[in-house]
């Protein structure tokens, strides 16, 4: 058997190097392009602001550092509020700092209630967080020696460099649209709710697995938090004319009326079902999660879900709740059985209606196809 050399054995280590590397890059692709489209725009902040000879040019650079988000709508979002805040803490600053160079024995005074009254408004406005920063700096930094007018009218121009450097970087570089945030946190929502319908199955079928129902609802609920904040960026992309696609508010809130519906669910198979019903129950829940599943797929570009299929599901589960009644099974359980068996069918009857509701709004979201 040849022996390997020591220059084989560095290019074998290095090969396997590399690919781990790319591997981790790839990992992490998300990630690498937002810190390219981040250092891009912090250095064409700093290229404008040095070509239009601004004062204080790296309040563009921070501007544009801070604005660039993770996708197009969030930037937007940003910008907007960065630059609506500038405004508004500008003019209050150029006021305080005339009133400081008429009676500057109360320049703390002045300080405090402008600070004061910026603040009691940010309290009823949250996007005009940058007002009382600005109006500080123009009040104790280094613009105090200048025209209070001139000092507000560079730092909103400062800003408005900084702002519109950080959408161009995010439209331009590795562009991404809040659409697909939205798409990733509808199929995240999706596939929590599903796995929880899932573990149902498993404990009425008598398998029950480790799931805390507790931290899904949790996870649920910050997901759809989520969903809501990426749905308000898409539709800043679409009123901004960047981007022709977004969702409808129907859509999260079908989705909240899901997680409702899981949690009447997990209420009314926490204690012992008949034997009689809890096998359909877990047919008709194994059905809800499938249906659940492909109703989501369905905006990544899957196939429709089988309507058919899941109605035929849902009658069979009927026929089998109507033939206890008939029975009399129903009629002889005690009081805590019977309210979680009518529990059970009531959840899972309004699931089945929010079902088919979420699978239209979700068709008209992706819109026809040809």
């Amino acid at each position: 058997m040849p022996e390997t050399s020591p220059s084989d054995w560095r290019r074998f280590t290095g090969a396997n190097l590399s690919q781990r590397a790319l591997k981790a890059a790839a990992a992490r692709k998300t990630e690498i392009r937002h810190a390219i489209r981040v250092s891009a725009a912090a250095g064409a902040a700093y290229a404008l602001a040095t070509l239009l000879r601004l004062p204080q040019g790296y309040w563009a650079v921070f501007t544009a550092v801070i604005v660039v988000q993770a996708s197009l709508g969030a930037t937007i979002t940003a910008s907007i509020e960065r630059f609506l805040g500038t405004v508004v803490g500008a003019l209050a600053g150029a006021v305080a700092a005339y009133l400081h160079t008429r009676w500057p024995e109360f320049g703390g005074l002045i300080l405090c209630v402008t600070v004061a009254l910026l603040a009691f408004l940010v309290s009823m406005r949250p996007s005009l967080k940058a007002a009382p920063v600005t109006a500080v700096i123009m009040l104790i930094g280094t613009t105090t020696h200048m025209d209070p007018l001139i000092a507000a009218g560079l730092r909103v121009a400062e800003i408005t460099v900084g702002s519109l450097v950080g959408v161009a970087a995010t439209l331009l570089i590795f562009p991404a649209r809040a659409h697909a945030s939205v798409v990733a946190s509808i199929q995240k929502i999706a596939g929590l709710q599903a796995h929880i319908l899932e573990s149902h199955v498993l404990a009425l079928r008598g398998t029950p697995g480790p799931t805390d129902y507790l931290k899904a609802q949790d996870d649920l609920r910050a997901a759809l938090a989520k969903l809501q904040t990426a749905v308000t960026e898409a539709d800043r992309e679409s009123a901004s004319r960047l981007s022709d696609r977004s969702v409808s508010e129907a859509l999260p809130r079908t989705l909240w009326r899901l997680r409702n519906d899981t949690v009447m669910v997990s209420r009314a198979v926490r204690g012992d079902l008949p034997d009689a019903i809890a096998p359909a129950a877990a047919d008709m829940l194994e059905a809800c999660s499938q249906f659940l599943r492909a109703s989501a797929d369905l905006l990544a570009g899957g196939p429709k879900p089988d309507r058919i299929g899941f109605a035929a599901a849902h009658q069979t589960f009927q026929t089998c709740f109507e033939g206890l009644r008939e029975k009399g099974v129903t009629r002889d359980l005690e009081f805590d059985g019977a309210a979680r068996v009518f529990g059970l069918v009531f959840a899972i009857e309004n699931l089945f209606a929010n079902l088919g509701d979420f699978e239209e709004r979700v068709e008209e979201a992706v819109g026809p196809k040809d």
